[in-house]
């Protein structure tokens, strides 16, 4: 076993637990250690089994909190990006895209840390939003950012936010992990790695939780989005290398 291999279940307990305390997207905040440690095809294939996992359980915690309407709108509009997401990492340079979504990452813990009012986006470009968060889904695995963008402006009740999110997660991670097994992306390496990261995926989540009630979540997101921030820049500077 490498040090890479020890250090990546280490970096998914530390996502999770953050997850576990702020409800942040634990997918973004996983995949930048995921792919310097193990590269970016089998950090997409682990970071989204265990997004798919995740998700499921809050489903179950949860399902009588779904706007089915909006669930289904949710997920027909990212669906599209996510198979346009797909193609476009088959056809471009892997270090051209790393650099976009090194950027994007940075973007968005900027916009967490010094922007607090959400953005109000025209009607007409919400399904946009989808489709742009459906192409990061299926690229790195890292939609969520720009699907609260939409949740935030047609979901006005918080508390169906997450059940109605689960399920479109679920939707969209269970079709990704489809597309990557039949395109042969769960190599032997690959599963290996996933294994090795359930413990600190659930234990991260159970840790978070038990936090979650001691200290304040949005005084700690301060210091998430610096993290993201850091990561984002050693990526950034990695895909231009």
């Amino acid at each position: 076993m490498s040090i890479n291999d020890i250090l990546f279940p280490v970096a998914i307990l530390v996502a999770n637990i953050i997850q576990g305390i702020t409800g942040f997207a634990g997918s973004l905040l996983a995949m930048p250690p995921a792919i310097h440690l193990q590269g970016l095809e089998t950090a997409r294939v682990a970071v989204n089994f265990y997004g798919l996992i995740s998700c499921t359980i809050i489903f179950l915690k949860s399902y009588k909190q779904i706007v089915w309407k909006e669930a289904a709108k949710m997920a027909t509009g990212m669906l599209v990006g996510l198979g346009i997401g797909v193609v476009i990492l088959t056809k471009f340079n892997a270090s051209i895209l790393l650099t976009i979504y090194a950027i994007f990452i940075i973007l968005v813990a900027l916009k967490g840390v010094f922007v607090k009012k959400e953005f109000n986006v025209p009607s007409l470009l919400m399904y946009g939003v989808l489709l742009i968060a459906g192409i990061f889904q299926g690229m790195f695995v890292s939609g969520g950012p720009l699907l609260v963008i939409y949740t935030a402006k047609v979901l006005k009740d918080k508390t169906l936010v997450r059940g109605t999110m689960s399920i479109v997660w679920i939707v969209l991670n269970a079709t990704l992990a489809i597309t990557q097994f039949t395109q042969g992306q769960f190599t032997p390496h690959a599963v290996q790695v996933t294994l090795l990261g359930i413990p600190g995926m659930f234990l991260g989540i159970y840790i978070g939780n038990k936090i979650h009630d001691k200290i304040s979540a949005d005084k700690f997101m301060k210091l998430v989005y610096i993290l993201v921030v850091l990561s984002g820049l050693s990526l950034l500077l990695t895909s231009l290398n």
